[in-house]
């Protein structure tokens, strides 16, 4: 059986139609898995086969998931504007979505079978085959490891228990042995790079019911503010400590479009969906690592892990879920660029100009700091390309990116954020760079108080055990690797095996990681994880290469033959990154210092509380904080009593009540010198379970200084309210003074 382009198209059709059934008649499952489809995989399939770009298919179905994701975010801001002026106020809302969406694809596919684009091929004989495949052990083994992530993470969550965040970790490193050792074929890298990913992102996302960290928990609050309101106003006026979160569509748009039409809670879009866009971030890395540094499919893969394996990766990148929108476009940018130059045809300069603006416009709407760091990236390639000559370009070729691309970014970026928001995220930007210039001249090279730098610098490890001082020297050693890879691709330049513009982005990275460390307070801005993070998207293949160039020296020293020299070259890298991922993932240090999670021991219990849930640094390090559920009860509680009062929280809290109370930030008031001096009335005071147990509450100081840590009892604004709710870790105070 073979469909023609008029098949095709009767079968999108028809699976636009079914979809629009099951939505409507809100049929349990079908809902979910139809529309989860329709939303994340049919608009780009469709766009990519009307331009007829991208032949590889690897980078077919990464252009795909990028141009619907940009579909799922522009669409919806065109109908915020034009939908209002027509008597419909709810732009944001079921019927209107699901509407536009089906005319929309009905009409894509309509226009590529009149075009005859839509020629996918598909005979008994293949599909046959493709069954065959999926069932072989490397794809079982594949889907075995993402069901391992999702027991990991709910073990963690329904019975404090990590010995699935053991076994994961195990089964990972055993795939990694594995490629070194040739014994997966190639075919496969990329998904298990995939599955990976996944399986990381899961693990982490699925431990606790409830959301990480404070951005995640802003990002909610105000997903949900559009979502009530069923309309975005970029004019929205709110708190500018918090206000930048209101300018990303990442955070405004897209988590409503899946949460809407799916009939899903934005929670769980945020904990299942978000990470698997994300997870294409790192597919994206293996393709411009294997076509833009000539690697082989293994050293590609091995790049990619040692990117996946910062923990920054699975640890914190899910409690930014804006960041990682705008990282996937990030990459899908980076990689179009290259291309641009290294393989694209000049007839396809349009198709290729179009998509990168669309990716660039997805990257700044998206997440303002990626869009700053994306700019510096693209104005360090424009220049350096006028000075990197190739054959190519002295035949006239026109460089990757020229100056009226970089000048169009500039525009959409600051255009965007003084637009949306009230323009408080370029004011922040202005902010940073007169404190950078002030830092400039007054802390040049001054000692860092970020502890990831220091670590990441060699710092003192007094105080700091055996176990954990190998794992910053592991961190030490990666980055020396990295400088010795890069050197030696500059050194060697006849020969080189980087394209000229993976180079340029390879050494901004470089430049971006120096400014960081030079210059504390920037770092402390941009946060120097997040620097590292980008900075890892060029900069891991060099470590890849400096093992090789080291592999390849020493054996010249002592005259081993070609066969020894890549044995030895793949023990080098079992060596180095094995245990690089067993440190940051916090592997070694749960076997070496918390065996009574994956024991099935007793768990702890403070009060009758589990220590799991109050006090995560005492308890597991494979979890990133999840908030206790006591506080989504006492943030509830809070929100059916303050009325118009104020409502007093730590700096690290004060999230946790716009998130689950919805309560808005500009009802809220941090902590600060002025309050610890100075009773409080007609206001509640809001503790939550760190607060209770340590007896302390972090004081804010300005976005630029962290928090002071500072005993409840000598703070007059606790001490002189009357206790008014308590649930044995969160509580509420009032004052009606």
């Amino acid at each position: 059986m073979t469909l023609n382009s008029k098949g095709i198209c009767a079968l999108t059709l028809s699976f636009i139609a079914l979809t629009d059934i099951f939505i409507i008649l809100d049929v349990p499952i079908l809902r979910q898995v139809f529309g989860f489809a329709l939303l994340t995989f049919l608009p780009g399939y469709l766009i990519i086969q009307i331009l007829r770009f991208a032949k590889a298919p690897l980078e077919k179905t990464l252009f795909l998931i990028g141009l619907s994701v940009s579909f799922l975010l522009f669409v919806p801001l065109l109908m915020d504007f034009v939908y209002p002026p027509l008597g419909i106020s709810r732009p944001i809302s079921l019927l209107p979505l699901v509407a536009t969406f089906s005319v929309i694809l009905a009409g894509l596919s309509l226009a590529a079978y009149k075009k005859g684009f839509l020629d996918l091929q598909i005979d008994a004989g293949g599909l046959k085959k493709q069954v065959g495949t999926a069932m072989t052990p490397p794809v079982l083994g594949a889907a075995l490891i993402v069901i391992v992530g999702i027991f990991s993470g709910l073990f963690l969550w329904l019975h404090l228990d990590s010995i699935f965040s053991l076994l994961l970790g195990l089964s990972i490193v055993l795939i990694v042995v594995l490629i070194i050792a040739d014994k997966v074929s190639p075919r496969f890298y990329p998904l298990y790079i995939l599955v990976i990913a996944v399986a990381l992102q899961y693990s982490r996302t699925l431990a606790s019911p409830n959301l990480f960290g404070s951005d995640g928990m802003y990002e909610l609050y105000f997903a949900n503010l559009v979502k009530a309101s069923g309309v975005w106003n970029p004019s929205f006026s709110i708190n500018a400590v918090v206000s930048d979160y209101y300018a990303t569509l990442s955070v405004e748009i897209l988590p409503n479009v899946y949460s809407i039409v799916l009939n899903l809670d934005t929670v769980w879009v945020i904990k299942l969906i978000y990470p698997f866009i994300f997870a294409f971030v790192p597919l994206g890395l293996y393709e411009i690592f294997r076509t833009q540094i000539k690697f082989s499919g293994k050293s590609a893969f091995l790049a990619v892990f040692l990117f996946m394996s910062f923990f920054g990766f699975f640890q914190l990148m899910p409690t930014v879920t804006r960041q990682e929108i705008a990282e996937l476009f990030f990459v899908l940018a980076a990689l179009l660029i290259m291309n641009r130059y290294s393989r694209g045809p000049k007839e396809a300069r349009p198709k290729q100009n179009a998509l990168l603006i669309v990716f660039i416009a997805g990257i700044v709407v998206s997440h303002y700091s990626t869009s700053y760091i994306f700019l510096f990236f693209l104005g360090i390639v424009c220049v350096g390309s006028v000075f990197v000559t190739s054959r190519a370009r002295q035949k006239g070729a026109e460089p990757a990116v020229t100056v009226p691309l970089f000048v169009l970014a500039v525009v959409i970026t600051f255009g965007w954020y003084v637009f949306a928001g009230g323009g408080t995220a370029f004011n922040g930007l202005i902010g940073v760079g007169n404190h950078t210039l002030y830092s400039l001249s007054h802390e040049m090279l001054s000692t860092s108080n970020d502890p990831f730098v220091v670590a990441g610098l060699g710092g003192s490890s007094a105080g700091v055990s055996l176990i954990h001082a190998l794992g910053r020297y592991w961190q030490i050693i990666t980055e020396i690797l990295i400088m010795v890879g890069l050197a030696s691709v500059i050194l060697r330049r006849k020969t080189p095996k980087m394209s000229p513009e993976f180079l340029l982005f390879a050494l901004a990275s470089f430049f971006v990681l120096l400014v960081v460390v030079a210059v504390p307070s920037l770092g402390n801005a941009i946060n120097s994880w997040r620097a590292y993070s980008f900075a890892l998207f060029f900069l891991a293949p060099c470590c890849i290469l400096g093992v090789e160039v080291i592999v390849e020296t020493i054996s010249g020293w002592l005259g081993a033959n070609r066969g020894r020299t890549l044995k030895l070259t793949s023990v080098a890298l079992v060596v180095l990154l094995v245990p690089y991922f067993l440190f940051s993932s916090g592997f070694i240090y749960e076997i070496a210092e918390h065996p009574s999670n994956y024991a099935f021991l007793p768990t702890q219990n403070l009060n009758g509380r589990d220590v799991a849930y109050s006090d995560n640094a005492t308890w597991s390090y494979l979890v990133q904080a999840p908030l206790p559920t006591e506080s989504v009860y006492a943030s509830n509680w809070l929100s059916g009593s303050f009325g118009q009062s104020v409502v007093y929280a730590d700096y690290y809290r004060a999230s946790e009540l716009a998130a689950y109370g919805h309560i808005s930030p500009d009802s809220i008031v941090f902590f600060s010198p002025w309050s610890l001096n100075h009773s409080v009335g007609n206001a509640y005071v809001y503790l939550g379970p760190p607060n209770v147990q340590q007896h302390s509450i972090a004081i804010f100081q300005g976005s630029a200084v962290s928090p002071l840590e500072r005993n409840i009892s000598s703070v007059p604004a606790v001490t002189s309210t009357s206790r008014v709710y308590s649930n044995g870790l969160a509580e509420v105070y009032y004052s009606k003074k």
